[in-house]
């Protein structure tokens, strides 16, 4: 989460990264995201952004549209711009069924009638509002594979749930409960307006206790062990590789190696089989695919030896070997390539384990 303060007074965006996801492709959904900030555009310039006109284009290509200070008013953001294939619908969804206000907005948000119409709707002129824009190009709105998702803090879940339902409009997940240990639970659900734009409403009280920072009773320690503050992370495998170590084939374990220089010496000197598993300890597939290694390698453990490659601690060996994405599984024999596998399935693994056995 990002914002100017906490979520209880403020809007903030949440950034989300998706691992085993390189690139995304952009819809025509999202316009841009209206702030009264204009200092930030001499910033923008200095750290090298795009800067046209009065739009910022981040290093995800979102645009930022920067308006001059509004006097009085304490929430930096403004606005959300988002394409409407209709606005007459969007109005009658958003504001006779989840309660929101037309408002008129400032000028800096307007565009000219040979381009398109908007509306702007809200709950509050003070709050963070959706400016909905009609483009005159009458093309439908596409959220292609980088749509995000509104979300809105109410006082009660259930009865917008109902209200939604009984209009017979869509529901992606209906109420819910998510539970965090020694926090709140957090009630939300997920709807789905005309145009496909993802709605979140989560019930306030609770989203409020949970977004509230404990920093007083952080422990030091254990965060510092989870890998946090400058400790390094315990990953709970085998020991490393030392260069000097004797060959380690055939042991049925993991070895976790830390150098280019111990990689190489045990893939050039021998005709044994070895499978390289690049991975890093934030991937989660990395982590799924961990057990079904281990196996594996016991399995294994006369024909094939498992060398664990994190590629935070070994870039330019990762780099060296083409890894771009992981989990990436590559099998070599006489110090050259013979196969490789990028992904997590577990049959998957298990078949590139059996294909480099038996050739």
């Amino acid at each position: 989460m990002i914002g100017y303060g906490p979520e209880k007074d403020n809007f903030v965006l949440e950034l989300t990264y998706n691992y085993g996801i390189d690139s995304y492709e952009f819809g025509n959904d999202l316009q841009y995201i209206a702030l009264h900030n204009p200092s930030a555009l001499t910033r923008a310039t200095h750290f090298g952004y795009t800067v046209n006109d009065d739009i910022i284009i981040g290093p995800d290509n979102y645009k930022y549209k920067i308006l001059p200070s509004i006097i009085g008013r304490a929430e930096y953001f403004v606005a959300v711009a988002l394409r409407s294939s209709n606005l007459i619908e969007s109005e009658k969804y958003w504001s006779e069924l989840l309660g929101m206000k037309s408002l008129q907005l400032h000028s800096y948000l307007n565009i000219s009638e040979e381009i398109g119409k908007t509306i702007t709707l809200g709950y509050s002129s003070e709050e963070v509002v959706l400016h909905f824009i009609q483009f005159n190009d009458n093309q439908p709105v596409n959220h292609a594979l980088s749509g995000g998702r509104i979300a809105f803090a109410c006082k009660s879940v259930p009865e917008i749930f109902e209200k939604v339902t009984v209009a017979g409009k869509i529901v992606q997940t209906p109420p819910l409960t998510l539970s965090t240990p020694g926090k709140a639970d957090v009630v939300v659900t997920i709807l789905v307006d005309p145009d496909g734009y993802e709605i979140c409403y989560v019930e306030d009280i609770a989203f409020y206790e949970l977004a509230t920072p404990k920093y007083d009773v952080i422990d030091w320690n254990y965060r510092g062990q989870k890998g946090g503050d400058g400790v390094p992370l315990q990953r709970g495998r085998q020991e490393p590789v030392e260069s000097n170590e004797s060959k380690v084939e055939g042991d049925g374990k993991i070895h976790i190696v830390e150098s280019t220089e111990v990689f190489e010496e045990h893939l050039l000197h021998s005709d044994h089989t070895y499978i390289a598993d690049f991975n890093a300890s934030w991937c989660k597939n990395c982590k799924k695919i961990h057990p079904i290694l281990q196996s594996l390698a016991e399995q294994y453990s006369s024909k094939i030896t498992i060398l664990d490659i994190d590629i935070d601690d070994n870039e330019e060996l990762a780099e060296n070997h083409g890894v771009t994405s992981i989990p990436r599984l590559i099998a070599y024999r006489n110090g050259i390539k013979i196969d490789d596998y990028l992904g997590s399935n577990p049959e998957e693994v298990s078949q590139f384990f059996q294909r480099n056995v038996s050739t």
